[in-house]
């Protein structure tokens, strides 16, 4: 949105706390109350005549008294502006903003007060020095009060007026050419106070509405995952019942199937069951993954054993689909870690190799080391690759790759890299791919080098 645009309609409470934080940035820190006193004790060493060549005539007493106003403003200001951020609560923003500008107002009247207190009409030396101080305080107010215009608007016309006004009643050489420049330099400096002002608003409009829909995202997605993991619950509890009946009747614990037709129909109860099983199964973890409800035992994991266990989970599938599996392991290594966690994700990346690997295919589990101690654990195949769009979407939720392409063993829910993202996330680990079309896939969960625990050369 530019400076002069028309803002999208706000909601009270937003405009409160966009006024609330520019009136917070406009109070600034410290330094900005303290900072100017060496320019002070200058400017009063110059116009008492304490700096040879320029001989100010102004009265030590004059200057002395002038200097203890600014330091006490200083003090002043100091720990009003302490006492604003310790205690914002105390006080409405409104009040906290006429508080600020009272405070800047008094330090336009005190330096305001400089040039007619040290006005020197027959050196134009003198006038040049102080005149080019006022513009600068100017200046000073425009870097300091952006952010609140109604704040600077008042510092900045206080100490214009009595600018302007020594000016009119003063005598020199300078005076015409300062009554120009000082109201041209009020306008313009007002002039872009308001459009930086403006600015502020846009950009503070943005950050309170982005972060009022991040959290409005937070609680959308807690309140997915509470539902996913209540209802997971609710349908695994008769999905078990009616898997343990099919299995029962496929068995023909009780006699044999009458009439025989229907065994073919109890095997399809069973075999959907069991795909809806895993569904739920999935989304339950998932929905615990993305809630922070997943509880991890980390302990000491060696890896070629975990790899040899899910090779014995897969090769059911692997035999189904005619896919020979391999292991090969050049570290034996152990790492601190959850051991089911670690075995989900292998066995998920294993099952991914084998249900997109054509007959014939080859799927290695491979576990290495690299020099920075980061442990690469997962499969390459010789399945039909993914193109860098599928990878970026295969680890989205519920997304299937390859749907134009032949598979031996179908399509699964589009979770098992959504939850290996998620684990190996938990173990402050990545999730790598490595892929292109028709050249198959090679994905591994990465560990981070403070979670290897012992390394060796495998045999």
């Amino acid at each position: 949105m530019t400076a002069g645009a028309t803002p999208a309609l706000q909601s009270p409470a937003t405009i409160a706390l966009i006024e609330r934080e520019k009136v917070r940035l406009a109070y600034g820190t410290r330094v900005q109350y303290v900072d100017g006193r060496i320019f002070s004790v200058l400017l009063t060493l110059v116009m008492c005549g304490a700096v040879p060549g320029l001989n100010g005539s102004a009265s030590p007493w004059i200057g002395a008294l002038w200097l203890g106003a600014d330091v006490v403003w200083s003090i002043a200001a100091s720990l009003l502006a302490q006492y604003y951020f310790q205690h914002t609560e105390r006080l409405s923003t409104h009040v906290w903003r006429n508080i600020l500008a009272g405070i800047w107002v008094a330090h336009a009247l005190i330096w305001g007060a400089a040039l007619g207190l040290f006005w020197d009409a027959g050196q134009p030396a003198i006038q040049a020095i102080l005149c080019t101080i006022i513009v600068g305080v100017m200046v000073s107010y425009f870097f300091f009060l952006a952010p609140c215009f109604a704040v600077l608007v008042p510092a900045m016309a206080t100490i214009s007026a009595i600018a302007t006004i020594q000016l009119l009643v003063g005598e020199g050489e300078l005076t015409s050419v300062f009554l120009v420049i000082f109201p041209l330099f009020f306008a313009i400096l007002v002039n872009y106070s308001h459009q930086a002002g403006q600015k502020y608003d846009n950009a503070l409009r943005l950050r309170f509405q982005n972060e009022a829909l991040a959290q409005d995202l937070m609680k959308a997605n807690q309140a997915k995952s509470n539902f996913l993991a209540s209802m997971s619950h609710e349908l695994r509890t008769p999905l078990n019942a009616i898997l343990g009946y099919a299995d029962m009747i496929r068995q023909r614990t009780f006699g044999p199937i009458a009439p025989a037709r229907y065994a073919g129909y109890v095997e399809d109860i069973y075999s959907s069951g069991g795909h809806l099983l895993k569904l739920i199964n999935d989304l339950l973890d998932l929905a615990k993954i993305e809630a922070g409800k997943r509880e991890f035992n980390f302990t000491a994991v060696h890896l070629t054993a975990v790899a040899q266990e899910a090779m014995k989970l897969v090769e059911p599938q692997a035999e189904r689909a005619l896919v020979t599996m391999m292991l090969d392991v050049k570290h034996n290594t152990i790492v601190k870690g959850d051991a089911r966690a670690i075995k989900q994700m292998m066995v998920n990346l294993l099952s991914n190799a084998v249900k997109f690997s054509r007959t014939g295919g080859i799927a290695v589990v491979f576990c290495e080391v690299s020099s920075d101690d980061r442990v690469a654990f997962g499969v390459k195949d010789t399945g039909v690759g993914m193109t860098p769009e599928m990878q970026r979407r295969a680890v989205e939720p519920f997304t299937q790759e390859h749907t134009d392409v032949y598979t031996v063993e179908g399509h699964g829910t589009g979770l098992g890299l959504p939850i290996v993202k998620g684990l190996i996330e938990a173990h402050q680990g990545q999730l790598r791919i490595e892929s292109a079309p028709g050249a198959g896939s090679k994905i591994w969960i990465e560990f981070p080098p403070e979670r290897l625990i012992r390394r060796a050369e495998a045999a």
